[in-house]
């Protein structure tokens, strides 16, 4: 075999080599943090047919975590001091960056609808701190004080960094340097508030039974019930608004179902059932993916939420003693 004909025969085999190993990888629908493993774990494949990935070997102490809902990047706290850091997923290692100015031990990490922006609560200085610029340049842009004695059941933060609502005994209020504006009162129990990129909000009544919307949240806010028992929604635990802005997810922890709303009125509300107890609406990657679920020791739920035809399915439990562990 001459020089030529090697050459060409090693490159085939490299290449096949690099072929081989980009199909192992494959899609992934994103990261989630596995509390049995204390490890971040991808999901490979998609929706209807994903398996949980091995642990990732960070080298790291990750206490909360919040993974962006462009899986692009993880917000955390890490070590004995609790130290805020931002981990990009893209880049291998895995090296955390510290946030200047966040302090340690935020309560609750709560991500801006497209990732770009996070609030940092911290219940015992009743503070709020916004963090702008992520993934690349993250820094605390604003400080907000609550006022004394108020906790907060919800939180949501927009991508502009400045827009923040905190749900608050009966009602949700806009929080700004200047004080707690009520935009939305009379509720039972706040459960969950999301912000579309159009200054809309949607708030989820565990113990009414209701999904609220409130229209232009910073200027002249404009409210109405945009569904009920009527459209199953039952004890719901989060709420969530597809990319456009035309839909809203609802999982309802009572009844274990997913209602879908059509904000525009235009179609009625459909209800999927889950086989599950859903505990929250966490982004994944894909058209309007999220998770359900928590990992553990029994299968992940998933709802693909395509407007053509929207499903449920499950990610199976990683098998213990494998090479999935």
């Amino acid at each position: 075999m001459n020089a030529r004909r090697l050459s060409f025969s090693l490159w085939l085999l490299t290449s096949a080599a690099v072929l081989y190993a980009a199909t192992l990888e494959g899609p992934r629908l994103g990261l989630v943090f596995d509390p049995a493993a204390k490890a971040l774990r991808p999901i490979l494949g998609i929706p209807g047919a994903a398996t949980f990935g091995t642990p990732l070997e960070l080298g790291l102490d990750l206490r909360k975590i919040a993974i962006s809902p462009m899986q692009d990047y993880v917000l955390a706290t890490e070590g004995e001091h609790n130290q805020v850091v931002v981990l990009a997923a893209g880049h291998t290692p895995m090296t955390p960056v510290a946030i200047h100015g966040a302090d340690r031990g935020p309560d609750q990490i709560i991500l801006s609808s497209g990732g770009q922006a996070a609030a940092l609560y911290h219940k015992d200085r009743n503070r709020i701190q916004v963090v702008s610029g992520l993934p690349g340049a993250p820094r605390v842009s604003e400080e907000l004080l609550l006022s004394a004695g108020r906790v907060l059941s919800a939180l949501a933060v927009g991508d502009d960094g400045k827009t923040v609502l905190a749900g608050i005994e009966d009602s949700v209020y806009w929080v700004s340097p200047s004080g707690e504006v009520p935009i939305l009162t009379g509720l039972h129990k706040i459960a969950s508030i999301t912000l579309a990129s159009d200054h809309t909000a949607l708030v989820a009544d565990n113990a009414g039974n209701q999904i609220h919307r409130v229209k232009d949240v910073t200027g002249v806010a404009a409210a109405d019930v945009v569904a009920g028992s009527k459209e199953g929604i039952s004890a719901p635990v989060a709420v969530a608004i597809s990319h456009d802005n035309r839909r809203a997810f609802v999982a309802n922890g009572k009844s274990g179902t997913i209602t879908i709303l059509d904000l525009h009125g235009k179609t009625g509300a459909t209800k999927l059932a889950c086989g599950c107890k859903p505990t929250g609406l966490s982004r994944l990657a894909g058209d309007d993916v999220f998770r359900l679920t928590d990992p553990s020791n029994r299968p992940m739920w998933v709802l693909e939420a395509a407007a053509h035809q929207s499903r449920i399915v499950f990610v199976p439990a990683a098998l213990t003693g494998s090479n999935h562990k």
